[in-house]
Formats: structure tokens, sequence, C-alpha cells
């Protein structure tokens, strides 16, 4: 199974390689719902580099050849959550496809839209706009092959996007993630292209 995957949990709610959501009602009531969601498109999961765009197998977090020019994007499609659903919790989830250790760093962002675009070589994530809040990411540990790694929590990233008036359920969001730390410091993750199952 390749890597990006939305979970979301909602009450009125979203696995990005993996991606949580929690929702709970207005009222005395708590419901909790849950949804698993995968890239289902090659280009839904794409790096770009000081305005090179890549769809290709070799997908990566972090930063190409450039520290300040390099971008992923993810996006997922047809998410049920409610307009206004509250997020508890969510996270990405990324596969390794080799054991690999380098230190990573990156802002993680999701598109300011209420209904995003797949990416393309005229649409890039680096020209989309972004959500005022953002998660900003660094480490320097081991992955090993196989293995599935959550991101930091990201649910007020989630909730700026349902709480947009142009949000609705059934809709399209997408994640971009801005390398923040040097040259060559990105690890791979499995791609949509390298396992579409």
């Amino acid at each position: 199974m390749f890597n990006k995957i939305i979970w979301i949990f909602l009450p009125a709610m979203l696995l990005l390689a993996g991606v949580y959501f929690f929702p709970r009602s207005a009222l005395s009531q708590v419901t909790q719902n849950t949804l698993s969601l995968q890239v289902n498109s090659n280009s839904d999961d794409v790096n770009e580099v000081s305005g090179n765009f890549y769809d290709s197998s070799d997908f990566w977090v972090g930063t190409g050849g450039s520290a300040t020019g390099s971008f992923s994007g993810l996006r997922f499609t047809s998410i049920n959550i409610p307009k206004n659903a509250n997020i508890v919790s969510a996270h990405l989830e990324f596969n390794a496809p080799t054991t690999q250790w380098i230190g990573v760093g990156y802002d993680i962002y999701a598109e300011a839209s209420g209904n995003s675009a797949t990416f393309s070589s005229t649409d890039k994530p680096s020209q989309r706009a972004l959500t005022a809040a953002k998660v900003a990411h660094t480490s320097d540990t081991q992955w090993s092959a196989g293995s599935w790694y959550n991101s930091d929590e990201i649910k007020t990233v989630v909730q700026e996007i349902v709480q947009r008036n142009d949000w609705t359920s059934g809709n399209s969001m997408s994640f971009i993630l801005k390398g923040t730390l040097g040259d060559w410091g990105r690890k791979f993750v499995t791609s949509y292209n390298s396992n579409p199952t």
C-alpha cells in the first residue's frame, strides 16, 4: 500500500499514509465518525524543487536541492467532513519504502481552498495560497523499510479548511509541505506511482 492516506473523524469529519480527524456533536451527545482516504492519482502526490515539478515514484518530504524552494504536495478527494466539524486530532502518516536516516525539516500547511484541484506543471504546490495555520516539523531519526510514521498534530490546519465558506462535505483537500532544513534533507515515502493499491 502506498503512503499518503488521510484519516478523519468528525461529528458534523478525514488516512494519508495517515491523517486522523475526530468530531464532536454540538449537544450533550458525542458522535465520533472515522473516515480513511488515500491518495488515488499520480498527480496528487508531487514534489517541486526550485520551480521544477515532479510526479514520479520517488516522492519525498523535506528538501531536495534547494533549502528554500522545496515543496511536497498531497491531495485527498471525496472527503466526507461536514462544514464546521470540530477536528479533535489530525495527522499525516507516511510509509517508508526503504530504511533511511537523515534529518528533515518542513512546515505543513493546507491549500487555502474549500475544494483543492490536483497538481500539475502549471499549478504547482508553490503556487497555491496557504492556510494561516501551519505546523513546523524537524526530526533526525531512522525510518525502517515498510514501517509507518506519523506527522505532528495538524488539527489546526484541517480546522481552518473545514470552517471556510467554500468548504462542503465531499470536496478535496491538499496539504503543502515546505522544506526548511538545508539542501537534500529529505526522506522518501511510498508514492501512488510506486504502489497504487
